[in-house]
């Protein structure tokens, strides 16, 4: 039986959550498992934020919810001509249980055109866009622009 995936939005009570999210993604993208409490990934996670805010000031974050459990993080942005995924992001001890698919498919079903961007070396992220449609439509810096319709 499948447990039901779900979003809530996020809320100040949820930001310790959030970090966790945040350093469990970077630990496992830095192939580390460094301490939640280095002053230093805690300054990581400061700048990443206020750089999301900056260039995303009208993104709405929810929580994703597996079976009633906190499961990882999305960030989405509705205010321009497409809807712009920011982050998608599932605790690695949920990860490969369909958990950012049902979360993307459901974003999806709305119709609306979508981009989002993906390290270019995260292959696991550029599968799961591709086989919802996502092709990739530039590359910058090392991340690959993906869009849900080629761009005109």
């Amino acid at each position: 039986m499948s447990r039901a995936v779900e979003l809530r939005p996020a809320t100040a009570d949820d930001e310790a959550f959030l970090r966790r999210v945040f350093l469990d993604a970077l630990s496992g993208a830095a192939g580390t498992h460094s301490g939640h409490r280095d002053p230093v990934l805690t300054l990581r996670y400061s700048s990443h934020t206020g750089e999301r805010h900056d260039r995303h000031p009208g993104a709405m974050t929810s929580i994703i919810t597996d079976g009633g459990e906190p499961a990882g993080s999305v960030t989405v942005d509705r205010n321009g001509p497409r809807i712009h995924l920011v982050d998608i992001t599932v605790l690695t001890d949920r990860r490969g249980r369909g958990i950012a698919s049902r979360v993307l498919a459901d974003l999806l079903a709305a119709g609306d055109r979508m981009t989002l961007s993906v390290w270019s070396l995260n292959t696991a992220a550029r599968r799961l866009c591709e086989q919802h449609g996502f092709s990739v439509v530039a590359e910058q810096f090392g991340y690959l622009l993906m869009a849900t319709e080629a761009e005109g």
